[in-house]
């Protein structure tokens, strides 16, 4: 018996990536996946709501603490739709692809004890590419296979952890800005505040039953 679940990444810039690409798929899988289309049309709404004063405060000039207070109330409120609809929707959806289980950051946790798969005992090696403006592209590799960007059999994702500026942390647990990446090649995009400031981060690998492989080297970049 195996379970699914799902993460939502932390961090600003991530959480609107997050609802703007979940929005996207579920329109365009609604009927296959059997999403309401009125369910549809009131996630989009509070999308809709929360992009607007989440741009405001993307805005040096129209950010302010209430802006602020606005746009985390808009989150709260969508961040209760993506939790509806991921429990009633796409959790233990067979009509949900593998491919499209990734996209959508759903886990496997097997039920089964002795029989689920070890940890990871290989590591990431993660490179930070300049991308863009306030854009960095992850690429990452394994420890045993440097010649290929995918991830080992039976990893479901890649953990990372990260913070900024001086002082470098000296262990994972001091970074507290955690994301999910999915595959290689996936861009982390900052608010406009981060640029030029150096990015320290820590990366493992978490299987399909939830269990965590050991944390990579410290590898660092400067936000372009």
């Amino acid at each position: 018996m195996s379970k699914e679940s799902f993460s939502v990444p932390n961090g600003q810039a991530a959480r609107y990536d997050f609802q703007h690409s979940l929005l996207i798929i579920c329109k365009f899988n609604a009927v296959a996946w059997g999403i309401p289309a009125e369910k549809i049309t009131i996630f989009e709404a509070k999308c809709s709501d929360y992009e607007q004063k989440y741009s405001i405060t993307n805005n040096r000039s129209t950010q302010s603490p209430a802006a602020t207070a606005a746009r985390d109330a808009a989150w709260s409120i969508v961040a209760v739709e993506i939790e509806d609809i991921y429990n009633h929707y796409l959790l233990n959806n067979d009509d949900v692809s593998a491919s499209d289980k990734m996209a959508l950051h759903i886990s496997t946790t097997s039920g089964r004890g002795g029989a689920s798969t070890p940890p990871p005992t290989t590591m990431p090696i993660v490179n930070m590419i300049a991308e863009n403006t306030a854009v960095l592209r992850i690429v990452f590799t394994d420890s045993n296979t440097t010649g290929s960007h995918s991830k080992p059999d039976n990893v479901a994702f890649c953990e990372i952890c990260y913070k900024f500026d001086a002082p470098a942390p000296v262990t994972p647990d001091e970074c507290t800005i955690h994301q999910n990446i999915s595959r290689s090649n996936e861009l982390l995009v900052f608010e406009t505040d981060k640029r030029g400031k150096t990015l320290y981060g820590y990366a493992r690998w978490v299987n399909r039953n939830g269990k965590v492989g050991p944390w990579s080297g410290q590898f660092t970049a400067i936000v372009p």
